[in-house]
């Protein structure tokens, strides 16, 4: 992080803490708050309990991001719930406080100093060095896949550029695919796997992979169900809106429940959770989806079946890699 960046997140919060010190000398004729993100957040003794907390809770994380972005040290953000479990009650609380701030300040929120439990992997044709520790990562040389650290991380161009990102959900699905000669198969491919909705650092990696091999398709493989469906949309929104369509959905389509010959009804499973059925409905009102992927969630609606990817193989029947993936591949057949 640039000394510029470092003296403007420092600044910015000195600047709200003093104006909430000038307040606090004026009372009761001024209350002391802050204004973050257009919201107003303040503290006195006559406004809710709930107020103050939050009051309390956004001066307690300027606090630590001042002394993390001074000392020039890292924190991870599970510490920082731990460190006020009383003050914050949840994770969600504090994640969210930090993500705000990070907006307010224009800033990615690793330039705060903080980090998160590694927990994405990739392999294949990818290479990066880790900046702060200068540690040469060849992912090529790996057999069991990276984890994607939530660190300062810079992609090294590989001698020969990538010819496709494969993104799948679950970690089961990664270990198979690499267990059973997908990279050999498909050399010079990129695997990545979030294990489950993404983090920070797997998205990250993704983007800069995105950007210096522009022309590179991006593909994502889900289970069959809305989880799977939001995953692929959290992928895909963290692209640009002009560049939504770089990440192409290969499957598992919810109507692929009827036309994947291989498949009994033992091997998928109804839709019983009301939750489900909340979310499902609540995706097909959304404005910001693909007409294409709006239709397969109806599919959801209207058979109540749901799959996930291990179906596909786990018969014996069908390869997930030489049938299934080849024909999406080979044939184009994407959303």
């Amino acid at each position: 992080m640039s000394d510029n960046i470092r003296f403007k997140i420092l600044n910015t919060i000195e600047h709200l803490c003093t104006i909430c010190v000038e307040q606090m000398y004026r009372l009761p004729s001024s209350l002391p708050s802050l204004m973050i993100n257009g919201q107003n957040y303040q503290w006195n003794d006559k406004i809710e309990d709930k107020d103050r907390r939050d009051f309390t809770q956004y001066i307690y994380v300027l606090s630590t991001i001042h002394r993390l972005v001074r000392t020039q040290t890292r924190m991870n953000m599970r510490e920082l719930f731990y460190s006020q479990v009383n003050l914050f009650r949840h994770q969600r609380v504090s994640d969210n406080i930090v993500e705000q701030l990070a907006r307010h300040l224009d800033v990615d929120r690793r330039q705060l100093g903080f980090v998160t439990t590694a927990k994405g992997f990739c392999a294949g044709n990818v290479q990066f060095r880790n900046l702060r520790s200068g540690e040469f990562t060849d992912c090529t040389q790996l057999s069991t896949g990276q984890l994607i650290v939530d660190d300062d991380l810079e992609i090294i161009e590989t001698e020969q550029p990538i010819t496709f990102i494969l993104i799948v959900e679950k970690d089961t699905v990664f270990q198979h695919l690499l267990n059973d000669g997908f990279l050999i198969r498909y050399r010079g491919a990129c695997l990545i796997t979030g294990r489950g909705q993404p983090d920070h650092a797997t998205r990250s990696l993704l983007l800069q992979l995105s950007h210096m091999y522009h022309d590179t398709p991006i593909y994502i493989l889900t289970d069959c169900d809305i989880f799977g469906v939001l995953i692929a949309c959290t992928y895909r929104m963290s692209f640009h809106e002009n560049h939504h369509h770089r990440l192409r959905w290969l499957g598992v389509w919810p109507e692929e429940l009827i036309s994947l010959s291989s498949l009994n009804k033992s091997q998928t499973l109804p839709i019983t959770d009301e939750r489900e059925h909340r979310m499902i409905a609540r995706f097909i009102q959304r404005s910001d989806i693909d007409d294409e992927w709006r239709r397969q969630v109806t599919f959801f609606q209207q058979h109540q079946r749901k799959m996930e990817i291990e179906a596909i193989y786990e018969n014996g029947t069908k390869s997930l890699i030489h049938d299934y993936l080849h024909d999406k591949l080979m044939g184009h057949r994407l959303l």
